[in-house]
């Protein structure tokens, strides 16, 4: 038995297809779906979704946005999304790297210090994708 995958966001489909295994980031922790898994919907936070079958495997980059299972239905509604051929490698890097050093420097402001660990978490997203 397979499960059907559709990865989208508001501008395009990144991913359709048929795959035996997916995982990806909840903002409550990495979840998995095999085959036959129970109806579920939970928000996704900054991370890769990656799913592996028999024609299809990959990752793809998600930030945010909602993953919901339904009978042998994966959907991946993504505010936002990158394919590894997307993203330029040093620019990840350089962007990983910003983001750290940002942290570093750190704010007293919480709101700031929530936006600094978001991009903290996008740039390590992209980063791991483009490696």
């Amino acid at each position: 038995m397979a499960l059907r995958l559709r990865i989208v966001t508001p501008e395009r489909v990144l991913a359709d297809a048929e795959v035996s295994e997916i995982s990806a980031p909840g903002t409550v922790g990495e979840f998995g779906v095999l085959p036959e898994h129970a109806a579920y919907i939970g928000m996704l936070d900054a991370g890769l979704v990656s799913y592996q079958g028999p024609v299809a495997s990959g990752s793809v980059a998600v930030y945010g946005g909602y993953g919901e299972v339904s009978g042998d239905a994966v959907t991946i509604l993504a505010d936002d999304a990158e394919l590894p051929e997307d993203i330029d490698k040093d620019e990840a890097a350089s962007e990983l790297a910003e983001a750290v050093r940002l942290l570093e420097v750190g704010s007293d402001d919480p709101a700031e210090m929530d936006r600094l660990l978001a991009a903290h978490r996008r740039a390590e997203t992209r980063s791991a994708l483009a490696s």
